[in-house]
């Protein structure tokens, strides 16, 4: 670990003493690495004839005199690539392995953990809060590339052991100096099958944090090296559209096959809206459940205590007292509500981070009960709600952003874990970001927690009656400085890739989607591509502030043509965007928004970040370019916004290697790899010679003999092959008889694809027909989603039972 600007404590306390004694002017001895501090070290290292970084590590020390060993991460973290690549079970991880462990590390959390995970049913937004705990350790500063976190998903949708893979997000950490942990989050969008409101449908959840290597896909048991596994309980929320078939299903209703024919049982049928329960009705379901009236009651208090009317009627003759009629003592569900503050009996808010690739902050809470949240799946049920405030450095103050929640119900099959649900809110950190050479940027965050009543948003210290309070610290990520009030309109990924994972030479990107669940390598483009990114301080138009335009150009790279002879071409087509809306403390509402220009091509910018009212792109999505054959080659994207100030071409972004994004460059690729197959010939018995395929042979109309080893040639072609795999189908009767050889990839294979043999040993095959299929993938990330434009080629045989050998006389 080097001293830098964020750096803090006694050794940074005695490092400015000491520039000062050498008339180094580091300003206050505070034991804060500043801008100070880092401008008086650069004047000693340009003094003294050392690289004049402004970051002090062994060098710069024995340099000033000053005796102190800076930690370090061990051998293990530093090299941890390359003892892979040496030996894939170094560490021993791997449960079946051919080679052995040399260091034993598993599941070690010293330096990142999975803390929480938890599930938003309404918004269907499942969310984990990872915890980055060291200074050091992660690849480098906010200048460098760093090194990612991943966080493979899983779903028990059953709860029969039968784990299900939907899918990896990951998020970049730095060496970052300073106070931790930082908490980040990651959001993965599921898609459950929900049901009937008279089913707790309540799957488990695993999660599996991984440094710097991602877990791989559909072994829910794999064991991280850095990183560790959580498993968590949600719930999925109700149908809100039956379809016809599934609503006679559930109620046990047989028609009669003639009417059934006549009925489209597909077609949905809405349900009504769950109705919120009477404090009399609440009295009744809880009277044995043991939910003290404070607790039942607390909804409609808050409502008497908020009433206008209410000293009038109380003041009146004969007026018997407020609740009388239930018999409810109203004296003392008052007095126990003055007593209870911060309860956590039902509901306790565990994690709070941000998603550095939404600019989201995520609330992770328990709810710990199965009764006491006003009714179950099938009635209103009540809300959880999560306020957020962010430390105002210059102002010494709590800044409100906004309120977020979730809504939850009574559910009698809780775990004794309880369930674990999650809350969203957007945020503009544009005021916190800046360029990575002026340090990180770290924001502490207030979150608090209350049932049913939504903190007041000008009281950062108010405490709730059911709920707590937590604090922590985010990292915005690095990023360019804008005023308060410019409007520039950003890029940031194209095809699920950051706009700094992709190469400005080649248009190839590399690097893990930041929304899908892929790794791109050396990969073009191809298909519908998502173009995401923001402008910045955007208006307030939820409260009628006039809204934002913009533009997104395409043009063939043809960097000698002028721009008349090769014009920008703006993108017109529709598509549609997923918004989420906050209006004041009601719930949020998802729905879908169709996006089409206007009369002189602008898109409306939608997203609006104000609160109380806000509103939220999913993905930040502002185009959908449509590709396909035969676009192809490299091609560049810019953007413009047209805004009060007049038209605004599209900002810089600043990347870790020091290059630049403005206009971004990307190759397409639009076509499927090619792919052919062939038997050739064939050894039978101990005979090492391979016989051709001949004329009028039985091998020639594809028979063979169990134990014949048949071979054959493949061959595929593409522009930017990706990998090739050789199956024997069916599997079954083959026995675990395998292609050799099984599979073939890129970097190893060239980029445009080879021609080879293959060979498959029959033995212990059953007689039947089977198929050798070559299945082969290009590197292109495909609708910005998934990896490989795809084909198939078969060869087909079929093996007989060898003839038995006549014994001699």
């Amino acid at each position: 670990m080097y001293l830098r600007i964020g750096s803090k404590g006694d050794l940074v306390r005695e490092l400015q003493s000491k520039l000062k004694e050498l008339g180094f002017d580091p300003g206050p001895i505070d034991g804060i690495f500043g801008n100070r501090t880092r401008k008086a070290v650069v004047k000693f290292q340009e003094n003294k004839k050392l690289e004049a970084v402004g970051i002090v590590g062994p060098i710069t020390l024995k340099a000033l005199g000053i005796k102190a060993e800076l930690p370090t991460p061990e051998l293990e973290r530093k090299q941890f690539r390359a003892l892979l690549l040496k030996n894939p079970n170094y560490f021993g991880n791997i449960k079946i392995s051919p080679f052995k462990p040399v260091k034993v590390i598993t599941n070690n959390t010293s330096y990142e953990e999975l803390k929480c995970i938890g599930y938003n049913p309404q918004l269907e937004r499942l969310e984990a809060v990872v915890l980055i705990k060291k200074d050091y350790g992660y690849g480098g500063d906010i200048c460098s590339s760093g090194t990612p976190e991943y966080v493979r998903f899983y779903v028990d949708w059953k709860n029969d052991g039968n784990w299900v893979d939907v899918g990896m997000v990951s998020f970049t950490a730095y060496d970052i100096p300073g106070d931790k942990p930082l908490e980040y989050a990651v959001t993965l969008q599921l898609d459950p099958k929900e049901k009937f409101c008279t089913i707790e449908n309540l799957p488990k959840v695993r999660a599996i944090l991984s440094w710097n290597s991602p877990p791989p896909g559909d072994e829910p048991d794999f064991v991280p090296v850095w990183g560790n596994t959580l498993e968590v309980q949600i719930q999925i929320d109700t149908l809100k559209f039956i379809p016809i078939g599934e609503l006679l299903k559930v109620a046990k209703i047989k028609l009669p096959q003639d009417l059934l024919a006549t009925l489209d049982l597909a077609q949905p049928v809405s349900t009504l809206k769950p109705q919120e329960l009477s404090l009399s009705e609440l009295k009744v379901i809880y009277q044995d459940k043991g939910i003290p009236t404070h607790r039942f009651g607390f909804s409609h208090v808050q409502k008497l205590l908020a009433k206008p009317t209410l000293t009038e009627e109380l003041t009146k003759t004969g007026f018997a007292g407020v609740l009388a009629e239930l018999d409810i003592n109203i004296s003392d569900l008052i007095d126990n509500l003055l007593k209870t503050d911060g309860d956590i009996r039902y509901e306790e808010l565990k994690c709070v981070g941000l998603n550095p690739n939404q600019d989201t902050l995520t609330g992770v809470l328990t709810v710990k009960l199965p009764y006491g949240y006003s009714g179950d799946l099938c009635k209103k049920g009540s809300y959880e709600y999560v306020a957020f405030w962010e430390w105002d450095e210059i102002e010494s103050m709590w800044l409100y952003l906004g309120t977020a929640s979730v809504n939850v119900h009574d559910i009698k099959s809780i775990p004794k874990e309880g369930l674990q649900y999650s809350v969203f809110l957007p945020v503009d950190p544009t005021r916190h970001r800046r360029p990575c050479t002026k340090g990180a940027s770290a924001v502490k965050i207030r979150a608090i927690l209350s049932w049913e009543v939504p903190p007041p948003p000008d009281n950062p210290n108010w405490v709730p009656t059911w709920g707590n309070r937590e604090e922590t610290l985010i990292h915005i990520k690095p990023g360019p400085s804008v005023k308060p009030e410019e409007q520039i309109p950003y890029i940031e990924s194209v095809g699920n890739m950051a706009v700094c994972d992709i190469d400005q030479t080649t248009g190839w990107a590399t690097g893990v989607g930041i929304i899908a669940a892929f790794t791109a390598n050396d990969s073009p483009f191809g298909g519908t591509i998502t173009i995401t990114g923001f402008i910045t301080n955007p208006p307030n138009v939820m409260e009628g502030a006039p809204e934002l335009k913009y533009k997104v150009f395409v043009r063939p790279y043809e960097p000698t043509k002028t721009d008349v002879e090769n014009p920008w071409q703006p993108l017109s087509n529709k598509f549609t965007v997923t918004v989420t809306e906050q209006i004041g403390s009601n719930p949020p509402v998802q729905k879908h928004m169709e996006q089409k220009i206007d009369a002189e091509g602008y898109y409306t910018y939608l997203e609006d970040l104000y609160p109380p009212a806000w509103r939220f792109v999913a993905g930040r999505v502002l185009a959908k370019w449509v590709t396909g054959a035969p676009m192809s080659g490299l091609w560049e994207i810019r953007i413009e916004a047209k805004t009060p100030a007049g038209i605004v071409p599209g900002g810089v972004i600043v990347c870790p290697d020091g290059s630049t994004r403005s206009k971004v460059k990307v190759r397409l690729d639009n076509e499927r790899p090619s792919a052919n197959i062939t038997i050739t010939g064939y050894q039978r018995g101990s005979d090492p010679t391979v016989h051709p395929i001949g004329a009028g042979t039985p091998e020639k109309c594809g028979k063979f003999l169990i134990g014949d080893v048949i071979h054959g040639t493949y061959s595929v072609t593409d522009e930017h092959f990706g990998k090739l795999t050789l199956t024997v189908h069916p599997s079954g009767p083959a026995h675990g008889a395998t292609v050799n050889p099984q599979e073939r990839q890129y970097d190893i294979v060239p980029t445009t694809g080879e021609s080879g043999t293959w060979m498959l040993d029959t033995s212990g095959m059953d007689p039947c027909g089977y198929i050798v299929r070559l299945w082969v993938r290009d590197r292109t990330i495909v609708d910005s989603g998934y990896i490989g434009w795809r084909n198939i080629d078969d060869v087909g045989f079929c093996l007989e039972e060898a003839p038995e050998e006549e014994e001699g006389e």
